[in-house]
């Protein structure tokens, strides 16, 4: 069955259900409401709330014309029942209205009490029982209304399964629907979509959860079952790591020396190490990762680095390649702006084993990229990466070990579902000395004193903004806006921009005049929130930070306070609990549970890709108790503890290899 067999369903709406992810009658099925709206019980109308969603049953008491100040005209309409009355307002198409609405009109209204402007009405005859009913609320776009959507969906729910399904699409099997204790998958649906009670929705949507999350939760448990059985035990060479640890500028910390044990630890051991490292930002995660590249290049091995820029590129290799110079190892780069003969020289040491170590943005999974002998791949800032992308670097070596960074932290329900197949490893001490950074929030009258404050300071500073192009709505400064408002203060302010639209050579020109002082403030994107690293810069302003996830506030504010001085981050906004709530802790780990919690799973760094909309599905805070069990439960469908046949075992097999659970997985792991 094709969308376009669905009745009312033409090429526009089609193209429309395509841009949110709705390719099949079946994806139409599992795009789930958003809410649901009990519309069975009727209010009196001295009993409504302001602002409620609400349900009247009354008369029509009088219609009137009024006019506002500025003459535009509306008609009233008074709505009574025998508790009192209230206004419904008609904007448009007043006419119309104003004729169809007559005095002693007996309607049913819905909307929200205090604006009741266009409502949904049903029209009575006397003595007619009113029924509601329990209406499922989608997410919408412009062009795909819920009421729209709704329409589409109800009559797949009179189908036959296998009369919706395409040939090569599975879905879970009955045999796991009977272990797994749910409904068949059209009652669960229907429930869903057409519910008859609350407690209809309360259960659909419970196992609703448990069939999104099963297969990510199947695929991550037979993902670690393999690591384990076809690893290779690694030799470090610990003499060439000693050597680069005794010529640090500084000692490791406890935490930065317990985790290079466990990479230690887990390189050497007998299965495949699969590692994601979260450390809060600047608690030194990237020279654990030099140390242990060393160790393995020292052993007669490579070791390749993948970052998502040419900045942290080349920033990794300025400050990694003396080291492995030092110790008698060739540390090379790789990135899109090199010249052919440079690409070509470093291709031929990769593919001879000359070059031992590489750093390098998405040039590294290149096909023309070959390794001698690959044995270890680090991937930094990961979630700006998808599995396909990682996969094609791993496969450049015989089963290479991974190390994973984040300077993101990820909620721990998050991290237990989409990286289940990695270990985890947690670095969350900071360097000795290590001052907090001062965040406070700076109210719009005060905005000239922001700027003599930062114009007479000779501490560097970012001034950072949401936007590189004008807002139509003019709700948000773009770059631009800023600089110009910057220079008509003081002109002769050092001051350049920074974006990531702008052309790679002049982008870099002017980090390096930031770096070397001959710039002192730079107007930015949040292209600086990665590999950007000036000790001098101690201040940074963040205009509309409510635009900002907490997470990504958390990381632009790391790029000040990498220094001995202490560092400031001012927040241009009017009150806000969540960013005074921002303000007051720097611990990343506290901060991803706060954003989790305030804006949803859906919305964390890297979670807006393809696929996505899985996440939008759960409470990551409440739901824990059901991720847990459902891992749980993969592991023992896993180890076949229910005992079912080589049949059955393939249904499940090529319902969780599914490629729309391919497609999701590599947009959010």
């Amino acid at each position: 069955m094709y969308l376009s067999s669905i009745p009312g369903l033409g090429p526009k709406s089609v193209a429309a259900l395509k841009d949110i992810g709705v390719h099949t009658p079946w994806d139409l099925l599992e795009y789930a409401p958003r809410r649901w709206q009990d519309e069975r019980q009727v209010t009196k109308i001295k009993d409504v709330k302001i602002g409620e969603w609400t349900v009247l049953d009354g008369y029509i008491a009088d219609s009137k014309i009024k006019f506002g100040k500025t003459g535009k005209k509306w008609l009233s309409v008074i709505l009574q029942d025998d508790s009192g009355v209230t206004e419904m307002f008609f904007w448009h198409a007043i006419p119309y209205w104003q004729s169809k609405l007559k005095e002693g009109m007996r309607l049913i209204v819905i909307g929200e009490a205090g604006k009741l402007s266009h409502p949904e009405m049903l029209f009575l005859r006397e003595g007619e029982k009113y029924t509601g009913c329990i209406k499922p609320i989608y997410p919408q776009t412009a062009d795909l209304k819920s009421k729209t959507l709704a329409k589409f969906i109800k009559p797949l729910l009179e189908k036959d399964l296998r009369l919706i399904l395409e040939p090569d699409e599975h879905v879970c099997p009955p045999e796991l629907l009977s272990f797994l204790g749910l409904r068949p998958i059209m009652e669960i649906f229907k429930s869903l979509h057409n519910p008859q009670t609350m407690e209809d929705v309360y259960k659909a949507k419970k196992e609703n959860k448990i069939l999104q999350l099963l297969p990510f939760c199947l695929r991550m448990a037979r993902r670690r079952k393999l690591l384990a059985n076809s690893g290779i035990a690694r030799k470090l060479d610990s003499e060439k790591m000693n050597f680069a640890k005794d010529n640090l500028l500084f000692t490791l910390t406890q935490g930065q020396a317990n985790v290079l044990e466990q990479i230690k630890n887990g390189l050497e051991s007998n299965r495949q190490f699969h590692a994601l490292l979260q450390g809060d930002v600047g608690s030194g995660k990237t020279v654990v990762a030099m140390l242990a590249m060393l160790g393995i290049c020292g052993a007669g091995q490579q070791a390749a680095c993948m970052v998502p820029t040419d900045i942290l590129a080349r920033q990794h290799f300025s400050n990694m390649e003396k080291v492995f110079k030092s110790a008698g190892l060739k540390f090379a780069l790789l990135v899109g702006a090199m010249g052919t003969a440079e690409r070509r020289d470093v291709l031929a040491g990769l593919k001879s084993g000359e070059i031992s170590a590489v750093v390098g943005t998405h040039s590294l999974f290149s096909k023309d990229v070959e390794f001698c002998k690959l044995g270890f791949v680090i991937i930094d800032e990961q979630h700006r990466f998808g599995v396909r992308q990682r996969e094609a670097l791993l496969a450049k070596g015989d089963r290479p070990d991974l190390l994973v960074m984040s300077a993101t932290p990820i909620p721990r329900s998050l991290a237990m579902t989409f990286y289940g197949d990695l270990e985890a490893i947690i670095l969350n001490e900071k360097p000795p000395g290590r001052k907090s950074v001062i965040t406070k929030l700076v109210k719009s009258q005060k905005r000239n004193d922001m700027k003599k404050y930062l114009y007479n300071n000779t501490s560097r500073c970012y001034w950072v903004v949401s936007r590189v192009q004008e807002d139509e709505f003019g709700e948000a400064k773009c770059v631009r806006d800023i600089y110009d408002e910057l220079k008509s203060f003081k002109n002769d302010w050092k001051i350049a921009i920074v974006h990531g639209q702008m052309p790679e050579a002049e982008r870099d020109a002017n980090l390096r005049a930031f770096q070397s002082g001959e710039i002192t403030l730079l107007v930015c994107t949040t292209v600086i929130e990665v590999g950007v690293n000036v000790p001098e810069a101690n201040l940074m302003v963040i205009d509309k930070p409510e635009n900002f996830g907490l997470a990504q506030l958390h990381q632009l504010r790391g790029r000040v306070g990498r220094g001995d001085e202490q560092a400031w981050c001012f927040l241009l906004c009017e009150e806000d609990s969540r960013l005074e709530e921002f303000s007051q802790t720097d611990d990343g780990f506290e901060i991803a549970e706060m954003d989790l919690q305030n804006r949803g799973a859906g919305n964390l760094e890297g979670s807006e890709q393809s696929g996505a909309w899985i996440l939008r599905l759960f409470d990551w805070v409440q739901d824990k108790p059901v991720i847990e069990n459902t891992i749980l439960t993969a592991n023992k469908i896993l180890d076949n503890e229910p005992d079912f046949s080589p049949d059955v075992l393939q249904k499940i097999q090529d319902w969780y290899n599914d490629r729309k659970f391919e497609k999701i997985e590599d947009g959010v792991h």
